[in-house]
């Protein structure tokens, strides 16, 4: 086992993917767990959600642990809380947005290299596993900048809607988490194709959704940017809040929600995303 960050051997410690400071909000006792939707071969086929844990087991050094990404708890805690938990609304300046994603696609990398390494062969469709590009990109811009500055990978996308997990909460405690991993490929023009990943993630109220590949191979391929936005239909509940667009603004928090039994609406954009029409 090596760190995933720096791939030190060295002082190596067990990551919780979901934080502890949100399992104490939810009151979840015991290990964390995520439902994981699942597509199948067939683009209209997709699996029941499937309890999974989501403890990396060694994953983690100390230092990247405690202090590179803890520093980024600290600061994402007081926002996403009380959006995440009690669906508190909120005004998100562009500097909260920032955050938000970074928190977002830091996430979804160790819940794929958790569910990985826990469950190896358990999903019909494997997630995408973060490039060492992306996982690099991560780690230098914790490592030099204040957490408050740091970035996404070039090429991420994320978006960020609201999901009634209401009934959840009541009949699942301690499965506030709820996941959807599923290919995002990318046309380059000699016909052949880049894939990322494109994931949706939701922990109670507040649900993201995230595009990452490697971006390295993307640009040496000269590989399409992906899908820019999702169909007017269900634009106002889902918003990019990276990268920032010109003139960007703040952005209230919550969108008109998605139902509780809507998750699988959310996770294709309507059937945009396997129309291939978004």
């Amino acid at each position: 086992m090596a760190c995933v960050l720096c791939a030190s051997l060295e002082d190596l410690t067990e990551e919780d993917v979901i934080p502890k400071w949100l399992l104490r909000a939810f009151d979840v006792q015991g290990p964390a767990t995520i439902n994981s939707r699942e597509e199948a071969g067939d683009p209209y086929e997709v699996r029941t959600l499937r309890h999974f844990q989501v403890t990396l087991e060694d994953g983690l050094c100390r230092k990247c642990n405690n202090e590179l990404l803890g520093g980024l708890e600290q600061l994402v805690q007081p926002i996403l809380e009380p959006m995440a938990v009690r669906c508190q609304p909120t005004i998100l300046d562009v500097a909260a947005q920032r955050l938000l994603a970074v928190w977002a696609i830091k996430t979804v990398y160790l819940m794929e290299l958790a569910v990985r390494q826990r469950y190896p062969g358990a999903r019909t469709v494997e997630g995408y596993q973060p490039s060492r590009s992306e996982i690099g990109w991560l780690l230098a811009q914790l490592e030099q900048r204040p957490a408050k500055l740091v970035e996404p990978p070039p090429r991420s996308m994320v978006w960020l809607a609201c999901f009634d997990c209401m009934k959840d909460r009541a009949e699942r405690r301690g499965s506030m988490v709820n996941y959807a991993p599923s290919e995002a490929p990318l046309p380059t023009p000699d016909g052949s194709q880049v894939i990322g990943q494109f994931a949706t993630l939701a922990v109670g109220f507040a649900a993201f959704q995230v595009f990452t590949v490697d971006y390295v191979e993307a640009d040496v391929r000269r590989a399409e940017v992906w899908n820019p936005g999702p169909p007017a239909i269900i634009a106002d509940a889902v918003r990019l809040i990276w990268p920032h667009r010109l003139r960007a603004g703040d952005a209230p928090w919550p969108s008109p929600a998605f139902p509780n039994d809507g998750f699988d609406r959310l996770v294709n954009w309507d059937m945009a995303l396997r129309r291939g029409v978004a």
